[in-house]
């Protein structure tokens, strides 16, 4: 098969190792647009999942949910490598043979049907097949090289799976006890910490809240007087001390960072941080209320030297108060923590 190498397109590279320590194992197959196949047991890099933008939304997908992904150029262009004749100017010059670019769309099938259309954000999926592993790295453009045409540029057009997905609801159920009235309710998806607001549905205490599809998620709770958050009450002081320090060392918006908490996720070797946010500096804004808060999650990656990366993060809940005006009060909740599905209700654990 012939395989164009770019940094900016779908590439496949051979590597030796073991298929065993590969996650969400899946038989499938992918063809690509020149008709060759790749068969083998597929998988994602462990703790990732496909996370595709849909118009304006976000869905985060677990690999047991897809049943088949097609790829399609929805927009073809040839160009040209170009630079600046002078710096500090805008007029370009234009040099080489023009090269094509592909911009692909992603359509993922579910379980249940459900069809979501749009950017698949930048996915690695092994294929293996034995002892031999390959790596494919998915993404939304794909260049080709000067002087092809967009024949030439092959891509895997379609990944189909062997056995069957697993549905998914679009929303989830949640019964939440003794939370004050007209609370509202946000879920972070672990990962990706794609955030999902709940609407209240039905009796107090009971919301509806768009599916995390398959992944876990973190939940919190904001009334009138506090936020409560799902979290282990007791901290992990090492981790809390590996966040602090990581703060220290860079630069935010946000001059007033609080650890509120932090663990070790161990299945993916992971550290999660709840940071309560705040400016206390100028700002811009309005000189009664101009100053932003946020509470967020924070996710971190350990490298071999136990040192700490920021891989991502967002926010529970935000808002502006006044100069002096104190922080919310935030509360750690254990039984929020321990949230569980029961009969298609995620309940705590005492109700």
């Amino acid at each position: 098969m012939n395989i164009r190498n770019s940094s900016l397109c779908f590439i496949l590279l051979l590597i030796c190792g073991s298929a065993t320590a590969l996650a969400q194992d899946r038989p499938g197959q992918v063809e690509y647009s020149d008709g060759n196949n790749l068969a083998g047991v597929i998988s994602l890099t462990p703790g990732s999942q496909l996370k595709i933008q849909a118009g304006k939304e976000v869905r985060v997908l677990a690999l047991e949910r897809v049943a088949e992904m097609q790829f399609a150029a929805e927009r073809q262009e040839m160009e040209r490598a170009w630079r600046f004749r002078e710096a500090g100017q805008t007029a370009k010059e234009y040099f080489g043979n023009p090269y094509p670019v592909l911009y692909l769309a992603t359509t993922v099938t579910l379980g249940d049907g459900e069809k979501i259309t749009g950017h698949l954000y930048t996915t690695v999926l092994y294929v293996a097949d034995g002892d031999k592993v390959q790596k494919i790295i998915l993404l939304a453009k794909q260049r080709g090289k000067e002087g092809e045409t967009f024949q030439s540029v092959v891509y895997p057009k379609i990944i189909s799976f062997g056995d069957r997905a697993a549905k998914t609801e679009a929303m989830i159920q949640l019964r939440l006890s003794g939370l004050p009235a007209k609370s509202q309710v946000v879920g972070l998806t672990r990962g990706a910490l794609v955030r999902l607001e709940a609407k209240s549905h039905g009796a107090d205490g009971e919301f509806e809240m768009p599916s995390p599809l398959g992944q876990e998620f973190f939940i919190a709770a904001k009334s009138a007087a506090k936020i409560t958050v799902g979290w282990p009450k007791t901290p992990d002081e090492a981790m809390v001390t590996q966040v602090r320090n990581a703060l220290t060392n860079s630069e935010d918006f946000f001059d007033d960072r609080r650890v509120l908490g932090a663990f070790l996720d161990t299945t993916n070797s992971e550290i999660y941080s709840l940071i309560l946010a705040a400016r206390k500096g100028k700002t811009t804004l309005d000189e009664t209320r101009s100053q932003p808060w946020r509470l967020e999650i924070y996710r971190w990656k350990q490298d071999d030297d136990g040192r700490v990366m920021l891989a991502g993060h967002d926010h529970f809940f935000r808002g502006i108060g006044a100069k002096d005006e104190a922080l919310p009060a935030v509360e750690l909740s254990e039984k929020l923590w321990q949230l569980h599905r029961s009969g298609g209700v995620w309940t705590c654990p005492d109700q």
